[in-house]
């Protein structure tokens, strides 16, 4: 009856006939209009989805503008009640919910949003600058907020403990996964694995054919104390012994051509004999250089007035006379000589254990012995040459004397080296024989003029590498070794417990333990494979390394939940109202 009467006139009407005691306006405000136009007719659903991406950033600025005043709860709900027709639209929804994505994405780069607390504060923050009709709406926002951002990160980090928890029951049953395994083990027994995998890098050996192993060349006390754990195990002790075994192979052959037979040196040294006896009775035959003796006659003569040269007098003739020689001129080359022999006898003696001779006395000697044979050879040039070709002569012999004196040392039950070795013995002696060698040739030459630059080298190298073998086993000594079984059980922890941000020290507890003991059984059947491949590696340098550097190499599924962890509590505050 009405269907040809407006919508104004109807109300009028009715205002007038029922209602005309409230005024007309506040009835009028009462009434709710269903004819309004829609105000999204006509968009397309790419207009309305664009249409929502910007709305996502203008309810940003309208919430930033109500933190600062500049916007009130009124303005707030105007807004949405003048959006709702949009967001009624899924193409809009979906346009405002990438615009969120792209304002909480950089959220990621904030310093400490991969971490609960700091995620749970970005994520309340985030929420606090929501626009809001009302107090309990700004706080339920921050809360959400904040329990959605870290809630997210913990959620995150329960799947990467599940998916490595899950993946690493599996990996004793495969051959890869057995060799990721001894490489997680070996890179947590490394005090600083970086360091230890560089020093292996440059690792060499110091005497032919002794390869040092994995704790000998990194020097890392984690490694030593994990070789000497395998070292001590039934299953994988030969691996390393045999190792050991050709180090001490290769010390004893190398002291060996250093030292040569005792026939050998006795030939040596017979042969210098002779060809000694030659020169030097050559060089008596010639004499003095006429024009060099007469200018340091006065300076031999003035030698020969020193209380050391006139008390070898008595030792110089002794000497000659136990080589078949009559000696009544200490003025000639010869007498001259075996004056120097008689002070090198006397030295000798004040040098040694229990003389009564002060150390003062004693370099005065050495010296007058220096001036005296530099003033001999200056006058009788032959007899230079006589000292040269000895001296040459000796290098061998000195080498070869020094090696058999080391390596009766070095080995505490055999002459030829076998045997328990004597490392402290070895080094403290090579010190002292070769600069015995030094002082007794009486002249200030380098050490390479007295013996083969080639054999002080390989008698060093040996020092250095028994060196090497001793720091192993004293960097290598622990108390309460670790057995291979609970280094497999840690290792399972450790996977589980890093995505959880708990402590590497969490899986060396009682309550690790005791929740990786049926790993531990089902993972008993690949502990020996486990074991072997760590005893190769730390018996070879190079394999040692690459099991390190394996370590630090992720699977590819979990360098992606790596990646994807960071963006975690962007998308968990996509949720907040």
């Amino acid at each position: 009856m009405y269907d040809k009467v407006s919508d104004e006139q109807l109300i009028i009407g009715l205002h007038k006939k029922y209602y005309s005691d409230i005024p007309f306006k506040q009835f009028n405000e009462n009434i709710v209009y269903d004819n309004a136009p829609d105000p999204t007719e006509g968009m397309s659903n790419f207009d309305k989805a664009a249409a929502g991406y910007t709305k996502s950033f203008s309810d940003t600025l309208q919430g930033l503008g109500q933190m600062v005043g500049a916007v009130d709860r009124a303005d707030v709900a105007e807004t949405r009640k003048l959006d709702a027709p949009l967001m009624k639209s899924g193409a809009a929804r979906a346009g405002n919910f990438a615009g969120e994505m792209v304002q909480a994405v950089p959220l990621a780069a904030v310093p400490g949003a991969n971490t609960v607390k700091g995620a749970s504060l970005i994520g309340a923050a985030y929420g606090l600058t929501r626009p809001s009709e009302s107090t309990k709406e700004t706080l339920k926002n921050t809360g959400m907020g904040g329990a959605l951002g870290g809630g997210s990160i913990l959620a995150g980090r329960g799947v990467g403990a599940a998916y490595q928890g899950g993946t690493g029951l599996l990996r004793p049953t495969t051959q890869k996964g057995q060799r990721q395994i001894a490489a997680e083990i070996l890179q947590a027994s490394a005090t600083d694995p970086a360091a230890a995998a560089a020093r292996l890098s440059k690792a060499s050996p110091l005497l032919p054919g002794s390869v040092p192993t994995a704790g000998q060349a990194s020097g890392d006390a984690g490694l030593a104390q994990l070789e000497r754990t395998l070292t001590n195990n039934p299953e994988t002790a030969q691996i390393l012994t045999q190792r050991y075994a050709q180090q001490q192979a290769a010390r004893t052959k190398a002291i060996a051509s250093v030292a040569g037979t005792p026939d050998y040196r006795d030939a040596i040294k017979e042969g210098r004999r002779i060809f000694a006896n030659e020169d030097y009775a050559e060089a008596f035959a010639k004499g003095f250089d006429a024009d060099a003796f007469k200018a340091l006659e006065p300076q031999i003569k003035d030698l020969l007035k020193r209380p050391s040269l006139k008390s070898a007098q008595i030792t110089a003739k002794s000497l000659a006379a136990e080589s078949g020689q009559k000696l009544s001129d200490f003025g000639s080359v010869q007498g001259l000589h075996w004056l120097k022999e008689g002070l090198d006898s006397q030295i000798n003696a004040a040098k040694k254990v229990g003389s009564t001779v002060s150390d003062a006395k004693v370099r005065a000697m050495v010296a007058t012995k220096q001036e005296l044979m530099s003033a001999l050879e200056k006058v009788a040039p032959g007899y230079k040459l006589a000292n040269d070709n000895y001296a040459a002569m000796s290098r061998n012999i000195n080498s070869m004397d020094v090696a058999a004196d080391l390596q009766s040392r070095l080995y505490k039950n055999a002459q030829y080296g076998s045997g328990k070795e004597m490392g402290d013995a070895y080094k403290t002696e090579l010190g002292k024989a070769t600069e015995s060698v030094r002082g007794a040739t009486g002249m200030d030459r380098p050490l390479g003029n007295v013996m083969n630059t080639k054999d002080i080298a390989t008698l060093e190298a040996i020092a250095l590498d028994l060196s090497r073998k001793e720091a192993l086993q004293n960097s290598g000594r622990a108390a309460g070794s670790n057995t291979m079984q609970n280094m497999m059980g840690q290792n399972l922890v450790n996977r589980i417990a890093g995505p959880l941000g708990m402590p590497k020290s969490f899986s060396e507890g009682v309550l690790a333990n005791t929740l990786a003991r049926p790993y531990d059984f089902m993972a008993r059947a690949a502990q020996p494979r486990i074991s072997a491949t760590l005893a190769e590696a730390l018996a070879d340098p190079v394999k040692a390394q690459e099991l390190l550097l394996l370590a630090n190499q992720p699977s590819r599924a979990g360098l992606l939940a790596s990646k994807t962890q960071r963006f975690l509590p962007s998308i968990g505050l996509l949720a907040a109202p």
